[in-house]
């Protein structure tokens, strides 16, 4: 089964934008330049500290990032499939079961993409679950000095994965010390065990909070400010996890969680009240931080919990075999349903991207970022005189290595904590102004890249398009002198248009090398 489902994960693969902001900060620091987003300018704009570093590695090794985190991924995708397993075996004494949940979690189609996608989500999944097993599976009082120190170490490798982490590994790493006190023998092995399971986590996080707080001054990453302190709303994250149920046919198995749930207080089911606790937290967090744009990701990390739940309700609390055989061919059929119909246009209502979507950003003919990355290496190598800002922050500025101003704020202090709040949706909600960009000496404002077939002719393709242009509200009045509109060809098919800012000789020189064309924005101003 494990080899299985690991090639259906394979056949899920994709890599995201996103992933590419960890590859650009991983990239700087491989050369020296620490880990910044432009050099000399610390930002701490990534959430995945450990995966970054991770990263890091294949660049020093000379590896393609991609087929690095594609084959990482998928390691740590059986590591968690592994360790699933183990925790469902130990929670129902029951091999079959145990099997059934490994089941429905790995042909959950979005668990088995997030295997790759080329973010950190992977790595959290298997920390967590790893962490849960090796809890269960040590007993009240069998808590050795070596097994404490293994737990509190991948505790610490969890937070440093993704701060949030300290939800599921501070509830694990809580019982594990009230189960250390109530089992004390002696007092000096009391404390070299409390030392074992307190050390390496206050070792290693609390080295790496201070060394944030030196090279960055704060201990909160920066997008903390852009998706949590300008947050869309409670309402929002409530209904990304209500969707989720929904899209994958399991809205029936929360009601029969709240039918059973009384159970959880049996001496017998004390474990199943521990997951259910944590995924409940964890849930809670989701709804709290207003969910996400992309599909389901946060899920992903208690996704072993929520699966072998299902079985614990389907399995152990019902007792009709017909009625059993029904709720899991529910969850499977649910989760083709999901592949079918969420890429459908009416779900786009919902603003989530489908995966497909995410995907299709970095190599469409009619995206394509990844090439307007490699145009602009292509004409400006390594030039440090230009300056471009996106909100594409991923594939463009990784490819381009050249420097970015990110208009969302994930990478960028000022957007983040003073940005403009026109929008609602999730590490989407603020903007860089005019101004700004004017101040920090933008030359190119792509935007949200913006694509017109190659024939088309040199116009302004949208009525009063300076209101919204590609995210920064323009005004004629504002421009500098000498702006324009480029149209730099991307492939066979299409074109970029951007918005020329700041004048520079270099673009000036690569609009005349390379043919570009360009024009007034504003003929009428």
């Amino acid at each position: 089964m494990f080899i299985a489902l690991g090639i259906l994960a394979w056949r899920n693969r994709f890599i995201q934008d996103d992933a590419f902001i960890s590859f650009r900060y991983a990239d700087n620091f491989v050369q020296g330049k620490g880990l910044v987003w432009n050099e000399g300018e610390r930002v701490e704009g990534y959430t995945n500290f450990l995966w970054t570093i991770i990263v890091s590695l294949a660049l020093v090794l000379k590896l393609d990032p991609i087929r690095y985190v594609f084959g990482l991924g998928l390691f740590l995708f059986e590591l968690t499939l592994f360790f699933a397993y183990r925790l469902a075996a130990i929670l129902f004494h029951s091999r079959n079961l145990a099997l059934l949940s490994l089941l429905l979690l790995g042909t959950n189609y979005s668990f088995s993409c997030y295997a790759t996608g080329g973010l950190e989500t992977q790595l959290q999944a298997c920390l967590f679950v790893t962490c849960m097993w090796l809890f269960f599976s040590t007993g009240k009082d069998n808590w050795s000095a070596a097994r404490l120190a293994l737990l509190s170490l991948l505790a610490a490798l969890a937070i440093m994965t993704r701060l949030d982490s300290v939800l599921i590994v501070g509830l694990v790493l809580g019982l594990t010390l009230i189960q250390v006190f109530q089992h004390r023998k002696e007092s000096r092995r009391l404390w070299l065990r409390l030392g074992m399971a307190i050390g390496p986590v206050g070792l290693l996080v609390g080295s790496w909070l201070i060394w944030k707080m030196n090279f960055y001054g704060s201990v909160l990453p920066n997008s903390f400010y852009v998706k949590v302190a300008s947050l869309s709303g409670v309402k929002r994250g409530l209904i990304y996890v209500c969707l989720f149920f929904y899209s994958y046919w399991l809205v029936l198995f929360p009601f029969l969680f709240l039918a059973f749930a009384r159970r959880l207080r049996q001496q017998n089911n004390k474990g199943w009240l521990i997951l259910a606790v944590a995924t409940i937290t964890w849930l809670s967090y989701v709804i709290f931080v207003a969910g996400d744009f992309m599909e389901f990701r946060f899920f992903v990390p208690v996704l072993p919990y929520i699966f072998m739940g299902i079985v614990w309700l389907t399995c152990k609390q019902l007792h009709r075999h017909w009625l059993q055989v029904i709720l899991v061919l529910l969850v499977l059929c649910g989760s083709i349903h999901h592949y079918l119909t969420f890429t459908n246009p009416a779900m786009r209502h919902w603003d989530v991207d489908s995966i497909p979507s995410l995907s299709a950003y970095l190599y469409h003919e009619r995206n394509d970022w990844v090439r307007i990355g490699q145009v602009l290496r292509e004409a400006f190598p390594h030039d440090r005189e230009v300056t471009i800002a996106v909100t594409a922050a991923g594939a463009i500025p990784y490819y381009s290595q050249l420097k970015t101003i990110d208009i969302l704020g994930i990478n960028d202090q000022w957007v983040a904590r003073h940005g403009e709040i026109p929008f609602s949706r999730p590490g989407h909600q603020r903007r860089a102004t005019l101004n700004y960009l004017l101040e920090r000496n933008v030359n190119l404002l792509i935007g949200h890249p913006q694509f017109v077939p190659i024939e088309t002719p040199p116009k302004v393709p949208w009525d009063a398009w300076y209101e919204y242009y590609f995210y920064v509200r323009v005004e004629p009045q504002k421009l500098p002198a000498g702006s324009k509109i480029i149209e730099i060809p991307i492939n066979a098919k299409y074109k970029m248009q951007v918005l020329s800012l700041v004048e520079s000789p270099v673009v000036n020189e690569a609009i005349q090398r390379n043919g570009w064309v360009a024009y007034d924005p504003f003929p009428q101003k």
